[in-house]
């Protein structure tokens, strides 16, 4: 059964990051990973404190400032673990840096080299909406390990007041959703790794495509005699079997008690659909589909579901298959 080693929570001091650092020590603390964390001070509240380092003769200041500036929140870190979780009180590795923080996290990202990456799909500002080219979404787009994109659920939905904080969630019931894609095994075995540090159960969802039946039906032989209401049950059985044979091949046949639900439709809207029925705390999702292109499209299923998702989302790596 695959499993994660060495975990990154990426945080920015806001009301997320409290969140943000549950799950990721809630994981760490479960499995042993090593944790790093990665803080990024935004150019905005720095870039005053250069303009006045080169108007008036006063470099050596400037440059002390910035490193309080750092230590500053190194502290506040430090401050936040020991208050929310004691037990990692000087057992983690924290690392700060300056400069515009989508690009500076994936630089990051780069020199720690982690197997999972955890951060939350807001920040500072707090947006009502995913705005497309935030810090959160570039990195979802481009970070090339696997990425855990936590959120309050309610919060998302905005069933809480606005005086409520996100906060993070006990995970009781985790969802993998597969396409029979390459990368079906590996979602099955970090899913079912999971679920077994987490004690959670575990679903495995697919769903057949509206385009995937388009196709099937154009190409049906003899023509015109496709019938949906007949095809749909026999074809549901068969990719039953065959999660069967990917949960047996990813190890995890020993999880007790592993759910299989098959639907069709739009597979955005059925994933989502079933999260919901199933009351899932976590989605566990590949990096690509079947057409495994090398650079996320903007509407395809896997980053309308980063968006929309009321519950966090685990996206693997990208290489995992290379």
């Amino acid at each position: 059964m695959t499993r994660f080693n060495h975990i990154m929570a990426c945080i920015d001091l806001s009301d997320y990051s409290p969140m943000t650092l549950g799950y990721a020590l809630g994981l760490a603390g479960r499995a042993d990973l090593k944790v790093t964390i990665c803080s990024i001070v935004p150019l905005r509240e720095v870039n005053p404190v250069y303009m006045a380092g080169m108007m008036y003769p006063c470099r050596e200041d400037t440059k002390e400032y910035l490193e309080e500036l750092k230590e500053a929140r190194i502290t506040q870190i430090k401050e936040l673990i020991r208050t929310r979780h004691p037990e990692f009180d000087g057992k983690t590795d924290i690392r700060i840096k300056m400069g515009y923080p989508a690009e500076e996290i994936l630089t990051m990202i780069e020199e720690v080299d982690p197997d999972l990456v955890v951060m939350a799909n807001k920040g500072r500002s707090n947006l009502s909406s995913f705005m497309f080219g935030s810090a959160a979404e570039f990195v979802f787009r481009h970070c090339r390990k696997a990425l855990f994109s936590v959120r309050d659920k309610h919060i998302f939905k905005r069933m809480y007041s606005g005086n409520e904080l996100p906060a993070p969630g006990e995970l009781r019931n985790i969802m993998a959703a597969v396409d029979f894609s390459p990368w079906t095994e590996h979602i099955l075995a970090r899913a079912g790794w999971i679920a077994k540090i987490t004690g959670a159960k575990l679903h495995v969802v697919h769903c057949i495509g509206t385009k995937e039946l388009a196709w099937i039906k154009s190409h049906y032989i003899p023509e015109n005699t496709f019938s949906e209401e007949e095809f749909l049950p026999k074809a549901k059985q068969q990719r039953k079997n065959r999660l069967e044979d990917h949960i047996k091949a990813a190890g995890i046949e020993d999880l007790a008690g592993i759910d299989i639900t098959i639907d069709s439709g739009d597979p955005c809207e059925q994933i989502l659909s079933a999260a919901k029925n199933l009351r899932a705390d976590a989605l566990v999702l590949g990096p690509l589909g079947h057409s495994r292109s090398v650079k996320f499209v903007l509407g395809s299923t896997i980053e309308k579901i980063f968006r929309h998702s009321p519950v966090p989302v685990l996206r693997l790596s990208p290489d995992i298959c290379i």
